[in-house]
């Protein structure tokens, strides 16, 4: 079983994109158990690599480098951080936000660069985070070229995998993101299968994962129902865009026979 977890903030907050960070250092330790090993996206995407997974932090929280590298760093496991670089060193309501996500304060850019020297990988979220169906070619372009720009004048290195704001993306943006980028990441909840698009990468979000008997049978048929069945009512509620196919195929998958 191969998997993109995805994480926001690390904290005691509640919120729908917070997770503790006691129960971040018990993750580690739960994959470590289970025989999971944490791997980079290079890796984890690479021939031949059948088990294992990334893990993966959106937007750039201040959380994440109070809580989340001390714990990479102690079970020396590397992550990724899709970065929007627009809200650095800020408190960041994300436009058209929900009421249920609060504000949180972001990384400014020299924590940008403790995490890279940390061993995160900073990588691709737009410069100011839109929704990306609503961008011109050159809107598209002058997001990503800002943000892969200060990433790199900041960290040294260019990012190599982008995620979609809000997980929103057409067609139009899979071939933009498929020509420009080694690899995006979505928000459809489910692991890799064998032969994916690049440029719609699935993710496991950890909302889902908080209990440690979840987490050790990951690979498990039950589990894998359960991921399909809160795949289905994300899909529902219109906060995952599944690729290609839409609610239809969500559907298929969620109650098609285990193998």
């Amino acid at each position: 079983m191969r998997a993109i977890l995805t994480f926001h903030s690390i904290d005691d907050s509640g919120s729908v994109i917070s997770y503790p960070p006691g129960r971040f250092w018990a993750l580690l330790e739960c994959l470590g158990r289970a025989g999971l090993p944490v791997v980079d996206l290079d890796t984890l995407l690479s021939s031949g690599f059948t088990h294992g997974v990334a893990i993966t932090f959106d937007d750039g929280m201040r959380s994440v480098v109070q809580h989340a590298l001390p714990a990479l760093k102690a079970h020396r496991m590397p992550a990724h951080l899709f970065l929007s670089t627009e809200p650095v060193g800020r408190v960041q309501p994300w436009p058209d936000q929900p009421s249920s996500i609060p504000s949180f304060p972001m990384l400014g850019w020299d924590e940008v660069e403790t995490l890279a020297e940390g061993g995160v990988l900073i990588e691709s979220h737009t410069h100011s985070h839109p929704d990306m169906r609503k961008l011109s070619l050159d809107g598209m372009q002058a997001e990503c070229e800002r943000a892969d720009a200060l990433i790199e004048q900041h960290t040294g290195r260019r990012p190599s995998y982008f995620a979609y704001p809000f997980g929103y993306f057409d067609r139009r943006n899979l071939d933009f993101a498929r020509d420009r980028y080694r690899g995006t990441v979505t928000t459809e909840l489910r692991p890799l299968r064998d032969h994916e698009d690049p440029a719609a990468l699935p993710r496991l979000d950890t909302f889902y994962l908080k209990s440690e008997e979840l987490l050790r049978h990951l690979d498990s048929p039950p589990v894998q129902a359960y991921l399909s069945a809160r795949s289905v009512l994300r899909t529902w509620r219109g906060s995952q865009v599944i690729p290609e196919s839409g609610a239809l195929a969500a559907l298929r998958r969620a109650f098609r026979p285990q193998s």
